[in-house]
């Protein structure tokens, strides 16, 4: 038997998606691997929160659904492509004080095998398991300053809990966001609290299918070669770009994720009620012209980016 832990941290548009990623780890799931999701959020109605338990019709799973204080993050950078509840994860020592390793999932995930061999990888003195970002990896290690030029993509995080609760990870990721004004995300604060403490996992499980522009990540040769050996049968794949729920998606895992979603009782009216389609609630991509100067501001007001000829600046306000 193997213990599968796994947290999602959605908003009310996200519950579509997170539902989806959440049957396809059942389905695909070993007879004998024991299934417990976390549910992190900042105060979803009861109705929406009901439903992360109709899916054991598929395996009996365990299920804790966490209010997580969001005031907690008043003072972090929140750009429009993302949203709060992204920051939510930095706290899942503190909050599972019970467990020592859980892997977290962005949720717009698929999982399709069994978790089993991830959960047997020994973390040892590392703070994480992940793996390198699929686009400009080494610019973004580069525009943060990281020593270990190892930028991951933190959609997927194998998370060594009791390594994060000895050196009071939460405590060093906050003065970390207060102090460094390089760090614009969340992606970039927990790439940057866990430096020279990542274990790089297979990119089986985080594949990334950068399908609308040339996909040509900064591997090394043999991660590049593993990327591309497991590209037509990864175990983790992420919809990074547009969702798979809208039909502008070519994601050649699209039609799976469409099986899947057959698996979630009222997939389809939960989809037209609440579900958000592309990454930054729906906001296009930007024009060429706003990627030269532009302007945006966090979705807590507190924070401006201003976009200058392909460099970000980020500004707090007030």
């Amino acid at each position: 038997m193997t213990k599968i832990s796994i947290a999602y941290a959605p908003d009310t548009n996200f519950i579509p998606l997170t539902l989806v990623s959440m049957a396809s780890v059942l389905k695909n799931a070993d007879a004998d691997d024991e299934i417990e999701f976390v549910i992190m959020h900042a105060g979803l109605e009861d109705k929406y929160l009901k439903v992360f338990d109709n899916l054991q019709n598929i395996k009996n799973y365990k299920l804790r659904c966490l209010k997580v204080d969001k005031n907690l993050f008043v003072d972090f950078p929140c750009p429009n492509w993302v949203t709060l509840e992204a920051w939510f994860r930095c706290l899942l020592a503190d909050l599972l004080p019970d467990m020592d390793k859980i892997l977290y999932l962005d949720c717009d995930t698929i999982v399709r095998k069994s978790l089993k061999d991830l959960f047997n990888i020994k973390l040892g003195d590392n703070l994480v398991g992940v793996i390198e970002d699929v686009s400009q990896s080494k610019q973004k290690a580069q525009n943060i300053g990281l020593k270990d030029n190892f930028y991951f993509n933190s959609g997927v995080m194998y998370i060594n809990l009791e390594a994060w609760r000895k050196v009071g990870f939460f405590d060093c990721l906050k003065k970390i966001v207060a102090d460094d004004q390089k760090i614009s995300n969340d992606q970039d604060a927990l790439n940057k609290a866990s430096e020279g403490r990542k274990l790089r996992l297979s990119p089986s499980y985080d594949y990334m299918q950068v399908w609308w522009r040339s996909n040509n990540p900064e591997y090394d040769k043999a991660y590049a070669a593993e990327f591309e050996r497991i590209a037509d049968d990864p175990t983790i794949v992420h919809f990074t770009g547009v969702k798979p729920n809208h039909p502008d998606c070519r994601n050649k895992f699209k039609g799976e994720y469409l099986d899947y979603s057959k698996l979630v009782s009222g997939y389809e009216q939960l989809q037209s009620e609440i579900g958000i389609k592309k990454a930054g609630k729906g906001r296009e991509k930007k024009v060429w012209w706003r990627r030269i100067f532009g302007i945006e501001y966090s979705t807590d007001r507190r924070h401006r980016y201003i976009d200058l000829f392909g460099f970000t600046i980020k500004q707090k306000i007030g």
